[in-house]
């Protein structure tokens, strides 16, 4: 058999040529990108039948036929279906037999790898004999299987430690950190890097040489000193069972201090490596499967990957302006981060302060995240000069006459913010949209003076901005959709995740994060230490506890969006002490002033025995005076816990949230909800409305009717309704 032999519509195999080499092209058809579905394993299975029939073959070549990627990994939808950890066992079986018997066939085998390798499409690469990638920047290689609460489970476990060894496979594994083509070479994770367009060329050369028994790709000779520095390694970790021990007791007490033991997937992983049989793997994939951690992760995938669709009310059929120039008012830490990280994806952007110093500082700080990223190999230093040549600013309004958005970040302030509206639309050309990225103030209020209300609109970052993935967009009734989706197609070009959701003092994640917050300065009120307060919360799961956070986002800060909560919503928001009063008359603003309610020396935490040391001074502040009460961990987190589960669903209740999908999202990418727990209202189905409202309203009885359970979380409960079905 020669020339084309089509094996099904996702697989089709060419050739072999005139050397002997076939290429096996993926293409899944009606999907963006490939991935590895249950469905897929026979075409797989006939592809491997028909390569063995093929006269005169030598090698093959693996390539996808999107240009959008490889391999994306493997199709969650299939995960979700299943019903039992054998179940679960049984796919990661399948899986396995199919990378081996790739791995099996007669000829050599190479991965031609451009865009995503993720998952399972790299566990079927490092099933072949070699691979070779492309240096484009969308290249990347991961298996992020344990954000997903799972481990690799075709043969993944097994065949990454062999090719790059133990520590560089436990950093992936335990991570899911993407690696980029440079760093993967340099890793020997792929054998090759080549400009796209050299690709399939390069890896049909990497597999003829294969077939004539040499290297994929001609080397050049390691020195004497790192052969010795090889073999040393190999021979106290990969080949000695006393220094695998050591590596894997050290990445599990790296783990536990990380995760609190709250995530089974990384611990598993070390135990399947430990094992280091194919059955352990399979075993592990499926009963990790059916945690309620998994369940939960993989809901927040599947939000992910269904807000990616939505792009705010009224926008079907909607083409955004077409952005090439942003305004930047406000040159602080917020303003900063957000030009950094628009200059980074080509887009120029003129800000504008009250002084030159605090242009120069803005400046300063983007240079020096584009040194980072040149130090970690993201680009070379020519790219750090051309992201810094797209930003420019002063103190005037230059250059603003050409932006098609301009974002504001200015002090929480509402008359500021208006005049900001209207010196804008003074200066601007007629359609540029005005953002604001103010964390409580109503959009409709910021936009009651404008002259056009429909092109105001709001456009909440989270700090750092370069490192927060969530931009929260608010959208208000007069909003023009095209103003909505051009908001949206901004955010997405800076890689964040956007809900778009309704107008309202605090919108969606301040107003929720706000009776959280409030709730452990009642707390501290009772009695309770500042550092068991954070430890409750840590202890379920949040990254870190409200008052560290507070120190995080500036008790001044925190003070003002107090004043605004509680002039809208009343009761519900008040904080029963004035001690923030005191802190902000004093200059404790928390880390960014040196002090707060933890000590800070340069900028930096002060910790004994690796734990945060609470500045004792701030207690003198507080009702109680000192703090005296032991700790209830688990009453604590309650509380916490409930008093912002009990707000989302609120925001759902008024039209907030349109879904509770963003509610879910927005809770855990943008004020630290527990990922495991999926959001708010996973986190509600997972208990049942019945046992919330129950909780709410003992908690109402103890603590005050902050605690009262809305119309609609109490119609849940007493129908046994889930949010998800």
């Amino acid at each position: 058999m020669t020339a084309k032999a089509q094996t099904n519509e996702a697989i089709r195999i060419e050739g072999p040529d005139a050397e002997g080499v076939a290429v096996l092209w993926l293409d899944v058809p009606g999907k963006k990108v490939n991935t590895l579905s249950v469905d897929l394993m026979p075409a797989f299975e006939g592809a491997f039948e028909t390569l063995a029939g093929l006269s005169g073959l030598k090698a093959v070549v693996i390539a996808s036929g999107k240009e959008t990627g490889f391999i994306a990994g493997a199709d969650i939808d299939d995960l979700n279906d299943v019903d039992s950890a054998d179940a679960g066992a049984a796919i990661s079986r399948k899986g396995q037999e199919a990378m081996d018997r790739l791995a099996g066939l007669a000829v050599p085998t190479v991965a031609a790898i451009h865009g995503d390798c993720l998952g399972g499409g790299l566990e079927l690469a490092l099933a072949c004999d070699a691979r070779i990638c492309t240096e484009h920047g969308k290249t990347k290689l991961a298996l992020p299987e344990v954000m997903l609460g799972l481990l690799p489970g075709a043969g993944g476990t097994t065949r990454l430690p062999a090719l790059i060894g133990l520590p560089n496979a436990l950093d992936m594994m335990l991570t899911g950190k993407n690696i980029r083509p440079r760093k993967a070479q340099k890793m020997g994770l792929v054998d090759d890097v080549v400009p796209p367009t050299q690709l399939i060329d390069a890896a049909r050369a990497a597999a003829l040489r294969l077939a004539a028994g040499k290297g994929a790709v001609k080397r050049k000779e390691p020195s004497m000193q790192q052969k010795v520095q090889h073999d040393l390694e190999e021979a106290l970790l990969e080949k000695n069972p006393l220094g695998r021990q050591f590596v894997l007791r050290e990445a599990r007490k790296k783990v536990m201090a990380q995760s609190h033991g709250l995530y089974p997937a990384p611990l598993r992983i070390l135990d399947v490596l430990a094992d280091g049989r194919p059955q352990a793997e399979s075993r592990a994939f499926g009963e990790l499967l059916m945690t309620p951690e998994s369940v939960g992760l993989r809901h927040l995938f599947r939000c992910i990957t269904a807000l990616k669709k939505d792009d705010g009310p009224g926008t079907e059929g909607v083409e955004g302006y077409e952005v090439e120039r942003v305004g930047m008012i406000g040159a602080g830490l917020m303003g900063s981060g957000i030009a950094t990280v628009l200059a980074d994806k080509e887009v120029s952007v003129r800000l504008k302060d009250l002084n030159d110093d605090a242009i120069r500082k803005s400046l300063d700080y983007a240079d020096r995240v584009y040194k980072k990223a040149v130090r970690r190999k993201k680009y070379k230093s020519s790219g750090r000069v051309q992201r810094i040549e797209r930003i420019s600013g002063g103190t005037t309004w230059a250059g603003f006459g050409r932006a098609q958005v301009v974002i504001e970040a200015v002090l929480e302030d509402l008359s500021l913010k208006q005049r900001m509206v209207s010196e804008v639309e003074a200066v601007a050309k007629g359609d540029t949209i005005f953002a604001s990225n103010t964390s409580s103030l109503p959009i409709s209020e910021i936009a009651a003076k404008a002259k056009h209300p429909e092109r105001v609109i709001g456009m909440h970052f989270f700090s750092p901005v370069e490192k927060m993935p969530l931009v929260e967009v608010i959208v208000t009734d007069k909003t023009d959709p095209k103003v909505t989706k051009t908001t949206v197609d901004v955010a997405r070009l800076m890689g964040k995740h956007v809900i778009v959701v309704g107008d309202g003092a605090g919108f969606y994640t301040t107003r929720v994060l706000a009776p959280y917050m409030n709730e452990a300065i009642r707390m501290l009120s009772e009695g309770y230490r500042v550092d068991d307060i954070d430890e409750a919360a840590i202890r379920v799961g949040f990254p870190v506890g409200p008052i560290t956070l507070l120190d995080e986002v500036g008790i001044d800060v925190g003070s003002k969006i107090t004043e605004v909560m509680k002039k809208y919503f009343g009761d519900r928001m008040v904080v029963p002490t004035d001690a923030s009063d005191a802190f902000v008359k004093e200059g404790r603003f928390g880390r960014k002033s040196g002090k707060g309610f933890y000590k800070y020396e340069d900028g930096k935490s002060v910790t004994v025995k690796g734990k945060k040391v609470v500045d004792e001074d701030i207690y003198r502040h507080l009702p109680s005076g000192t703090a005296t009460r032991s700790p209830d961990y688990t009453a604590m987190a309650e509380r916490l816990m409930l008093a912002l589960v009990g707000e989302a669903v609120r925001c759902l209740e008024e039209d907030i949230l349109r879904d509770p999908m963003s509610g879910d999202l927005g809770a855990v990418m943008g004020i630290g909800f527990p990922p495991f727990r999926g959001g708010p209202f996973r986190y509600v189905d997972s208990l049942g409305a019945k046992h919330v409202v129950r909780r709410l309203e003992s908690l109402a009885a103890t603590h005050g009717d902050r605690f009262t359970p809305c119309d609609l979380l109490q119609r849940m409960g007493s129908r046994d309704r889930k949010f998800y079905d």
